[in-house]
């Protein structure tokens, strides 16, 4: 897959929820690449603070206009900068980066997708391209945050998805504590689990969600979180461990992930 370095128009760079902005960019080149769970490096100004590149979450991919949408939270300097980023004004991209989410096999039954956090941004471009290939796949999106206050896009997500189910730790909105207690229990009042299953968020969450889907043989893919320097695989600064019955193993988000079967990670070294 090609990749392209692009300077991109912002179209759009508003507030969705608390601390969490949604931004549209122009740029033809790599929305025309990109797919469901690959992300971008994006240079917030020209100068050297921030030096490095940020990663971003593809939130929307619109190919037929050129179109890629980003839902970011503000989490330092970089982020802060961006945020304050005018329509008109230009950035620079590189992408798309990362292998993406694979569609589940045929026959699956039912989906469960779990987003904690601004995890859910690299989320709904999967449950797009699901809902559109798969229309016959049964979806249920599992979405947590800490409060109502960070909860964005509902409505939408409520109209592409069969079922939805919101959890927030302080009990705010939906079901009262974190999103795999949501999920557990659903599977435990209603005595289901799914065929395949999806998550993106925390690394602490995605620890505990590996470990109950390997408990139940549940196949999932994991889109990882990670610190990244460059995005190609050059710095080998996201490396996560690997389990391996050998020598010590390592596996990079950024080129070879970020999307994982989550029984190859060594979680217990993660944290």
């Amino acid at each position: 897959m090609r990749k392209y370095l692009e300077r991109a128009k912002i179209i759009r760079n508003l507030p969705l929820a608390s601390s969490i902005y949604h931004l549209e960019l122009y740029s033809p080149k790599i929305a025309n690449e990109a797919r469901a769970g690959q992300f971008v490096m994006l240079r917030v100004t020209e100068d050297f603070i921030p030096l490095l590149r940020r990663p971003f979450s593809l939130f929307r991919i619109r190919k037929e206009e050129g179109i890629l949408e980003i839902a970011y939270k503000i989490v330092g300097k970089g982020t802060g900068m961006l945020s304050k980023k005018p329509e008109g004004e230009y950035v620079d991209l590189l992408g798309p980066l990362g292998n993406g989410f694979r569609l589940p096999p045929p026959g699956t039954r039912d989906v469960w997708v779990l987003a904690g956090g601004i995890g859910i941004a690299a989320l709904r471009p999967l449950i797009e391209s699901i809902k559109g290939a798969m229309p016959e796949v049964n979806l249920t999106l599992y979405y947590g945050v800490k409060s109502s206050s960070e909860l964005f896009s509902i409505d939408d997500f409520s109209e592409m998805c069969d079922g939805l189910r919101c959890s927030t730790d302080d009990g705010s909105f939906g079901f009262c504590g974190n999103v795999l207690g949501c999920v557990i229990h659903d599977w435990e009042t209603l005595g289901t689990i799914p065929s395949y299953l999806y998550a993106c968020g925390p690394t602490v969450m995605l620890r505990h969600v590996a470990q109950w889907v390997i408990d139940h043989s549940i196949p999932s893919q994991f889109s990882l979180e990670s610190l990244m320097g460059c995005g190609v695989g050059a710095c080998l600064g996201c490396a996560v461990p690997k389990k391996s019955d050998g020598e010590p193993s390592y596996v990079h988000v950024c080129f070879e992930g970020p999307i994982f079967s989550p029984d190859i990670i060594q979680w217990e070294k993660l944290l």
